[in-house]
């Protein structure tokens, strides 16, 4: 974990618990001991769905031109309005402004055509916010036009509405310093000049790492967020989740607080959200389904592998290990007293963005990927708690019927060479990792000895 800007060993997370919210740390779990029953709903939503106060829906679809749009419907697709049609796009992610619930945040290119989408990863990405039908739309960022390619992706309001929080990527070239990762902290204004963005700051250390920020802790005091980088955080490659407390109990955005929730295993955690009493992780995990990916990052363990330029290598290997036909992810839950871990899903897909709605007891989430799915996406499921009921294991959930492309990996005519820089970075370091395995015994005592304890196959002993 991290401690303002010190690093300080995860075997000390037990008596940092300052760090957790208060919430964390007594009265009965009832999220962790309450079945979870997961639906199929009967609409498909495009990826990242999202409630808003109501429990209508904001989600994405195609319009005539092939073009993403925002739009708002009840769970089961009735009363559908577009919100952003005929404007250029595509424009997706979208967010309601809590409490006040007068703005919409929402993410778009403008007709650009870069590579990943808006707000899920790539280049090019703005933020924009727009009234609930639709008005007044006004960007927040400004990406375009400058002489680094940068992108903006996975923002979040903050409970009360009057903050935002997202990464921002600049890509610089790998001599000078390649790309850069940064978690930006903002006020949202709304005032007579319209709404905006003010305060704008860094905040976090400066890490060499992949990074993408989740969502803020339900009581405002700081935010999720998920880390790939070298071997003085979790491992070379290895993604973790963290909480950054901004405020209260001594942090502050100049000198956050920050401790890892996961458990260092090798397999790929990201999404993640606190439970609404802030008891509990739920995050999603391909630690069930390992890949090409868990087994370098158990090597990289047992290696105690490190590479430079962390930051520029993780975007090549983020699009290879999503790219795997055989990647796949559930849904977990962490209570944060006991350090106990319960999987909550048997989807056999992908399960990406996830929302709690405003009365904490449904998940709403649009599963993509995966074996069953061909890389496409669907269905749109809820999870819902169900208190009084007992925890039982999983039960593998319908599969998609008539999957709808969710994830186009789109393909300027020219990429800018900074962005695709960490692709022989990422070719070195894993051939340096073969090179070093070479000559060792295979069989089940080769890695019992591992500094790391975890053997190649990502299981533990």
């Amino acid at each position: 974990m991290v401690v303002g800007h010190r690093l300080v060993g995860g075997a000390l997370l037990s008596a940092l618990v300052v760090a957790l919210p208060i919430a964390a740390r007594a009265g009965q779990n009832r999220y962790f001991d309450a079945a979870f029953k997961v639906t199929t709903n009967g609409v498909t939503f495009g990826q990242a769905p999202s409630w808003t106060h109501e429990g209508r829906v904001l989600w994405t679809r195609k319009d005539d031109a092939g073009v993403d749009q925002v739009r708002v419907s009840d769970l089961d697709g009735s009363n559908e309005a577009c919100l952003t049609c005929g404007l250029p796009g595509p424009n997706r992610y979208a967010l309601e402004r809590p409490r006040k619930r007068d703005w919409i945040l929402f993410c778009s290119w403008r007709g650009q055509t870069f590579i990943g989408a808006p707000c899920f990863g790539g280049y090019g990405t703005d933020m924009f916010v727009m009234r609930p039908d639709g008005s007044q739309v006004t960007k927040l960022t400004q990406v375009d036009g400058g002489p680094v390619p940068q992108d903006n992706y996975h923002p979040a309001w903050s409970p009360d509405g009057e903050h935002l929080i997202w990464t921002h990527l600049d890509f610089h070239a790998v001599d000078q310093g390649g790309t850069q990762y940064q978690i930006l902290l903002a006020d949202f204004v709304d005032d007579a000049s319209g709404p905006h963005l003010a305060n704008v700051q860094a905040v976090g250390p400066g890490w060499d790492a992949g990074i993408e920020t989740q969502v803020w802790a339900p009581d405002g005091s700081g935010v999720l967020f998920t880390l790939w980088g070298g071997k003085a955080l979790s491992g070379w490659m290895n993604g973790e989740v963290y909480f950054m407390r901004l405020f209260g109990r001594g942090a502050t955005p100049a000198n956050p607080v920050v401790t890892q929730l996961t458990d260092g295993h090798p397999g790929w955690d990201e999404q993640a959200e606190f439970t609404p009493d802030m008891k509990n992780l739920v995050w999603m995990s391909s630690r069930d389904h390992p890949t090409w990916f868990q087994t370098v990052v158990s090597a990289g363990q047992w290696l105690d592998f490190d590479a430079p330029h962390a930051s520029t290598i993780f975007g090549p290997l983020f699009f290879q290990t999503i790219a795997d036909p055989r990647f796949e992810t559930e849904l977990y839950i962490m209570n944060l007293a006991t350090r106990a871990v319960r999987r909550l899903t048997a989807d056999g897909s992908v399960i990406p963005e996830f929302h709690f709605d405003r009365r904490g007891k449904r998940i709403l989430w649009t599963e993509t990927g995966g074996v069953r799915g061909g890389g496409s996406a669907g269905p749109t499921r809820i999870g819902t708690f169900r208190s009084g009921s007992r925890a039982t294991p999983p039960v593998p959930a319908v599969p998609p019927t008539s999957p709808e492309p969710i994830f186009r990996a789109a393909v300027a005519p020219i990429v800018p060479p900074e962005v695709i820089a960490g692709l022989p970075l990422a070719l070195d370091a894993l051939d340096r990792i073969a090179h070093r395995l070479q000559g060792i015994k295979i069989g089940g005592t080769c890695c019992t000895g591992s500094p790391s304890g975890v053997f190649l196959d990502g299981a533990t002993p």
